[in-house]
């Protein structure tokens, strides 16, 4: 028998049951995404084989919800693919860690680099990583975070001030691009990397998304002359044809995009237009030898003791600009070069070839930089000619094919 009180708690009880019931009825289920498969590339130059991706469930907030996917890049054009995914969010973020083709040394690197993406998949089964996403992502954190930015406002406003930041006006969603169509892309991918170490690019990245996590702009003067200076410095010949010989090398037929036009772009947008090449009277070790004022220098001849004469060979090269020189001996000199170099110091910027005994020519390189570097004259006369000696100085300057001045410079005998 059951007293009143067993009996209220009953169905109390019964009706709190049935209030819970209806209450999880009434719920809307949870949003599910799927992905059957899910695909894409990650590429700073394509990562290689073997290397991994992690598939992070993100929050509307970009926090993780601890869902995870692993998957790992199955070739050397950075291609992955992950397989029935499932997901209470359309927002991922894109982990990829690997070493990667480097497309300015034309090798794989010597370290290992992370690479992240932060992706709206409700709509899409492929996106790509590369240091565009990258740069980006921080940045996207912020504003949804701190300033209640919905993903694709903040998305987009990422996307205008990272292109800012290289000249360029009209972002495209970046997990969309391709390294082997897109030449934006390319161009920056080089910019960044440069003759850097991995570390190094790692570091240089690292300090531009944080120096824009906050309010989107690059303030750091010294991260954009740096940047500069990069796109200065790289061979765009060698890049065609370090990422040409790699595709091919992988049986793809890809006509690389002309990215050329890009990096030149953002060197003369980040360049005093009225800056130009000179050539001082003296150097750092004496007469300069590209003076237009100097016509003939001394040189060390046989038999001749303690007669040194020291010649500095220097051109102011502002940044944006670029010289190449070439030495070239004059008739009747000996085959092995009328000029010596002094090792020590090492030459101020310059960039060397080797002599070419056939050719009977040095040639000499320096961008955007000061160059200087010691050297005398030393040769004997052959043929039984006594004309005068002579070398020919040939200018290049900003990377024209024809020279752009040409000078004669005698070679005197030391005066008594």
């Amino acid at each position: 028998m059951m007293t009143k009180k067993q009996v209220l708690f009953a169905l109390l009880g019964f009706g709190i049951f049935f209030s819970c019931q209806d209450s999880d009825e009434n719920l809307e289920p949870q949003t599910v995404v799927n992905k059957a498969v899910f695909s894409g590339y990650v590429q700073k130059g394509p990562f290689v084989n073997g290397s991994s991706l992690t598939i992070l469930e993100l929050n509307e907030n970009l926090d993780q919800t601890g869902k995870t996917y692993f998957t790992t890049i199955s070739n050397n054009q950075g291609g992955f693919e992950k397989k029935n995914i499932e997901l209470v969010s359309n927002y991922v973020a894109l982990k990829a860690d690997g070493y990667y083709f480097n497309e300015v040394s034309g090798n794989t690197s010597t370290g290992q680099i992370t690479l992240y993406a932060l992706v709206d998949v409700k709509d899409m089964n492929s996106a790509n990583v590369n240091v565009l996403t990258h740069l980006e992502h921080a940045r996207i954190e912020y504003l949804v975070q701190e300033k209640a930015f919905s993903f694709t406002e903040a998305k987009q406003q990422a996307q205008k001030e990272v292109m800012a930041i290289f000249g360029i006006p009209e972002p495209t969603a970046f997990e969309l691009l391709d390294l082997t169509t897109d030449a934006t892309l390319l161009a920056i991918s080089c910019i960044l990397q440069s003759s850097y170490s991995t570390g190094e690019m790692a570091e240089l990245m690292a300090d531009i998304i944080t120096d824009i996590r906050a309010d989107g702009v690059l303030d750091n003067t010294a991260l954009k002359l740096k940047l500069v200076d990069n796109a200065i410095s790289i061979s765009l010949l060698d890049i065609r044809n370090n990422m040409t010989s790699k595709y091919a090398e992988l049986g793809v037929n890809k006509n690389i995009p002309d990215f050329e036009s890009c990096v030149k772009s953002f060197i003369v947008n980040n360049t005093d237009p009225n800056a130009r090449i000179t050539y001082p009277t003296t150097g750092l070790y004496g007469v300069n030898i590209l003076s237009d004022e100097v016509t003939s220098v001394t040189r060390l001849t046989f038999g001749k003791e303690n007669i040194y004469p020291i010649y500095s060979m220097n051109a102011d090269v502002p940044r944006g600009l670029s010289l190449r020189i070439v030495l070239k001996n004059g008739p009747y000199s000996d085959s092995n070069g009328s000029w010596y170099l002094l090792s020590y110091p090492d030459p101020l910027n310059w960039q060397l070839s080797q002599y070419d005994s056939e050719l009977q020519l040095q040639e000499f390189a320096v961008k955007g930089k000061p160059g200087d570097m010691k050297l005398g004259f030393m040769t004997e006369r052959f043929g039984g000619n006594n004309d005068p000696l002579y070398i020919t100085i040939e200018f290049y300057e900003n990377g024209s094919v024809t020279p752009t001045k040409v000078k004669k410079l005698y070679l005197e005998d030391p005066k008594n």
